[in-house]
């Protein structure tokens, strides 16, 4: 069956534009706890949230993936427990289609009890930021011609792969939610790379 102009050009458009910077599990604790805020991963930092104080050790902290799965481990002092872990579980992307920049954690982290419902609020997001500030960090040596984002995570269980490509323009964004609204578009992005794309290789850096 021949493949029409425009679609030829789609393919082409994201052979260009899209490749994964991937995260092997043995980098990953030094440069997830890197950004933490300390200047030195062998020197503790102090979270703050209101007036709890938090200590973190990040040259402790521990990684580990799973299709479709992180999990990060922290190693944590408070003058009420002790040391303690917390163990912060999220759930992304187990394919380039399911890859984004969100995460479903759990309500709580695992370890103490106490930590755990006390800074799970704050702690979840910072973690889940952090990894993400990990792909930027590494977008950030490479050199590149045009500018570059992170787009997606996902993870098949052996590295953490992080999907860079252009930023989208606000009038792009405009045409398509236009596009969506007229019935032209389906709004499943995932759809639209299957049915226009096909299996469009990304190209790894």
């Amino acid at each position: 069956m021949p493949v029409s102009p425009d679609i030829q050009k789609l393919r082409a458009l994201a052979k260009t534009q899209l490749f994964v910077m991937d995260l092997p599990l043995a980098d990953a604790p030094a440069l997830l706890a890197g950004r933490f805020g300390g200047p030195d991963l062998k020197q503790p930092v102090v979270w703050r949230d209101a007036e709890s104080e938090l200590l973190v050790h990040p040259s402790r902290t521990s990684v580990r993936y799973a299709p479709g799965f992180v999990f990060v481990e922290l190693a944590v002092f408070t003058d009420q427990t002790g040391d303690a872990q917390l163990l912060l579980s999220y759930k992304i992307g187990a394919s380039p289609n399911e890859a984004s920049l969100t995460a479903v954690a759990e309500s709580r982290p695992r370890g103490d009890p106490t930590l755990a419902a006390r800074w799970a609020e704050p702690v979840t997001p910072l973690v889940w930021f952090a990894l993400l500030r990990c792909g930027q960090v590494m977008l950030g040596r490479r050199r590149t011609k045009t500018p570059l984002v992170v787009a997606g995570v996902y993870t098949l269980g052996k590295v953490l792969s992080f999907i860079a490509t252009e930023p989208v323009s606000a009038e792009a964004l405009r045409d398509y939610y236009t596009d969506v609204r007229g019935g032209d578009q389906p709004l499943d992005l995932s759809i639209l790379n299957r049915r226009y794309l096909g299996n469009v290789p990304l190209i790894r850096r």
